[in-house]
């Protein structure tokens, strides 16, 4: 089989995948609370606690980084979201929960 036609037939079934099974929706919303979170998606709809997930990226941490003559040092990284910003959201199929992906 040619290439060409290799490359054709895998863009269709991977295409009549996604279609057959609808995997996620993109979302945007608004957090409405840190800790426990909480994202606002539309006037009736609030997701919180155990179906919000929020990766560590976007949560105040500390991050153990290596610095030239200093050696190993503990950083504290505040990019925690705060109440009021935007958000996308990743809904898994069947809306039970919801990854964070980014704030803009």
């Amino acid at each position: 089989m040619p290439d060409a036609q290799w490359i054709e037939n895998m863009k269709r079934i991977m295409l009549q995948a996604v279609e057959a099974g609808d995997p996620c929706d993109f979302i945007p919303g608004t957090v409405v609370s840190v800790s426990p979170a909480a994202v606002q998606i539309d006037q009736k709809t609030t997701v919180k606690g155990s179906q919000v997930l929020v990766p560590r990226r976007l949560t105040d941490h500390t991050e153990t980084m290596v610095i030239p003559q200093l050696g190993e040092v503990d950083v504290t990284v505040k990019n925690g979201l705060k109440p009021g910003e935007r958000v996308l959201l990743l809904q898994k199929k069947g809306g039970q929960q919801y990854l964070v992906l980014e704030r803009w």
